[in-house]
């Protein structure tokens, strides 16, 4: 379990009301628990005096560029595709610091970087990609420091994690003034963004937008968006791997009564119906969808398509720090996967509408075992 953990970035308000929310926490969270009440105490001046200077500012700040929201399932591809985005220098976004500290980062606060960075490890975990203090992130982490609802919540709090996605995700059981108050979150962050990055478009890529799009459009009513499919076998497997890693470093409960498999097949098919139930509420001239298995095979032609549908400028330099992002990834080493028959029966029966819709097989990559 990590030292410093993510929710050491939010306010008294919102830490006090998931802990009250909660209970049955784990005995090794009690550490993490008091380190983070401990950096909200010790940033409370900062973030109220950063408030002070800077809220009149934000507020005033106009969204004049319409955001880009990249969305897709988790282990989709969907870093994969904000990282070579992010070099074109028309666009900005979150970084790691800044989802982190959502509260603070236009104070800059000094002695804060290098104590994250100690403890920041050099990749994901989950995947080989690696991590700085200046990667671009989603904005999720971001919102859960500013506000209690939080897809992050699931990963916390693992004793509520099918409530706490539903809720996240499909805003089951949220109640209007929260959805509003949420809305009002948002806006602020992605104004104090703008702010902060002298007016730049927006990048952003968070997956638990993915059935947020419809009501991302009421919120950012010029939104554009861009969705990456990947092979559900690939996914099913990337996202077992990813609970592996996630659940020791941030839940303070026990999660040794779950079963991810399970978890794992409700969550996506929850997510993927919800998504293709919202197209038809989604302008067509506002979305684009592309593959994870086209952008490994013709990256610079998949990008092209994407600044083509949105209209995009700026591609003679954006294309040279692409090209040049690229050969350093070429070297990148790819996860090797295995499922058991069983597990092959559970995905074509449970994600044979993903299958059929987008037209996936059985990868060859992937080992079956008996």
């Amino acid at each position: 379990m990590r030292l410093l953990h993510p929710l050491a970035g939010s306010n008294l308000a919102t830490y006090f009301e998931l802990l009250r929310e909660h209970r049955a926490f784990s005995g090794p969270s009690l550490l993490p628990q008091a380190v983070a009440l401990l950096a909200i105490i010790a940033r409370f001046s900062f973030y109220q005096a950063e408030n002070l200077l800077y809220k009149s500012r934000i507020e005033k700040t106009p969204l004049d560029k319409d955001p880009i929201f990249i969305l897709g399932h988790w282990r989709s591809g969907t870093t994969h595709l904000h990282n070579i985005l992010s070099q074109d220098p028309q666009f900005a976004w979150i970084s790691f610091l800044q989802t982190a500290m959502p509260l603070d980062f236009l104070g800059k606060i000094k002695i804060a970087p290098p104590l994250i960075e100690m403890v920041l490890p050099e990749t994901r975990g989950m995947d080989n990609v690696s991590l700085t203090l200046d990667s671009p992130q989603e904005e999720e982490m971001a919102l859960g420091n500013m506000n209690p609802l939080c897809y992050y919540n699931c990963y916390y709090f693992p004793q509520k994690l099918r409530e706490h996605y539903r809720r996240s995700i499909l805003f089951e059981g949220v109640k209007k003034e929260e959805l509003e108050s949420f809305a009002k979150v948002y806006r602020y962050l992605l104004k104090k963004l703008t702010l902060a990055n002298d007016g730049k478009r927006l990048l952003l890529k968070n997956p638990a937008s993915t059935t947020r799009a419809r009501w991302l459009k009421t919120v950012f009513p010029n939104a554009r968006f861009v969705h990456i499919i990947r092979n559900p076998y690939n996914v099913f497997c990337s996202t077992l791997k990813h609970y592996g890693q996630t659940m020791p470093a941030f839940a303070w409960q026990s999660y040794a009564n779950l079963d991810f498999e399970s978890i794992t097949l409700e969550n996506y098919r929850l997510m993927m119906k919800r998504y293709l139930e919202d197209l038809s509420a989604i302008p067509a001239e506002n979305l684009i969808e592309v593959t994870y298995e086209e952008i490994e095979k013709n990256p610079l032609q998949e990008i092209e398509k994407i600044y083509d549908f949105h209209g995009l400028s700026g591609r003679e330099k954006a294309f040279e720090n692409i090209r040049t992002y690229l050969d350093r990834q070429r070297n990148y080493r790819r996860n090797v996967y295995r499922l058991t028959s069983a597990q092959v029966q559970r995905i074509k029966e449970e994600w044979g509408f993903a299958l059929d819709h987008w037209g996936y097989d059985l990868p060859p990559e992937i080992r079956i075992e008996s």
